[in-house]
């Protein structure tokens, strides 16, 4: 019965992977969660496991004296059915995402990061709710200048510069960046004008020039340094005058 049940549910799994790597295939998008990997996400899994043990427990305790010993075992069987199958379920799904992800297991990787305009640091929306997060749990920043990556990566893209900028509501490309802050969605392009000149987008990672920074993954560190250090800058400025380091003085970064 127990190889049954694992046979079954491991198909599940793989027929829904297949399902989603088909129905995705010509999408050019950043998998930032495992929410359509599986028929149901390991929450629910555990949330409909105890939904039915307390039925099962509540009509122990309400209905026991009435119960023959016949429908107390077959309780007590289905209540290690649950616990079992919800157990399995969890086992089974973690394994399966931890061997398919390319990073084979959580990891948690962090670099830090400026934006400035015009000579204007440029700070992203300030997180709302009890999460304090920007962004979704794998990728977020914490209200420090900080890209956190936290979890399994399906794909190293979702530890990208355009992933993170997508999951904090922004954009970034080449030429153009695109940031919510808490007073509005600041937007630049190159040829839009600082100090009324024709201004230009820069990115620099470690003070290298990036090109196509939005495909960048950032470097696979837990402390910065090693960890990149990111600075964007719309200038109107040449390349050459441009100070490409960040201040590394922050004391509040969130682990």
């Amino acid at each position: 019965m127990k190889k049954r049940l694992v046979f079954l549910l491991y198909f599940i799994i793989l027929i829904t992977s297949a399902y989603n790597v088909l129905s995705h295939e010509d999408e050019e998008q950043y998998v930032l969660d495992h929410s359509n990997l599986y028929p149901i996400t390991q929450l629910q899994a555990v949330g409909y496991g105890a939904l039915i043990f307390g039925i099962l427990a509540s009509i122990m305790v309400v209905f026991n004296q009435k119960l023959s010993e016949t429908a107390k075992k077959i309780i007590y069987i289905l209540v290690v059915s649950v616990i079992s199958a919800v157990t399995l379920y969890l086992v089974i799904t973690t394994l399966h995402l931890n061997i398919t992800s390319e990073t084979k297991g959580p990891v948690h990787w962090h670099a830090d990061f400026e934006i400035w305009a015009c000579d204007k640091e440029i700070k992203i929306k300030s997180p709302k709710g009890l999460s304090n997060k920007q962004g979704v749990d794998l990728l977020h920043a914490h209200d420090d200048n900080r890209i956190h990556v936290e979890g399994v990566l399906l794909d190293r893209r979702a530890a990208s510069l355009g992933a993170f900028f997508y999951t904090i509501g922004g954009s970034l490309s080449d030429d153009e960046i695109r940031v919510p802050t808490d007073e509005s969605l600041v937007s630049v392009h190159n040829g839009d004008k600082c100090n009324e000149l024709a201004a230009k987008f820069y990115v620099f990672v470690n003070g290298n020039l990036m090109e196509n920074p939005s495909t960048y993954i950032i470097s696979p560190y837990g402390t910065v340094p090693p960890g990149d250090r990111i600075k964007f800058v719309f200038t109107e400025k040449p390349v050459e005058q441009i100070d490409t380091n960040i201040r590394m003085a922050s004391n509040n970064h969130k682990e």
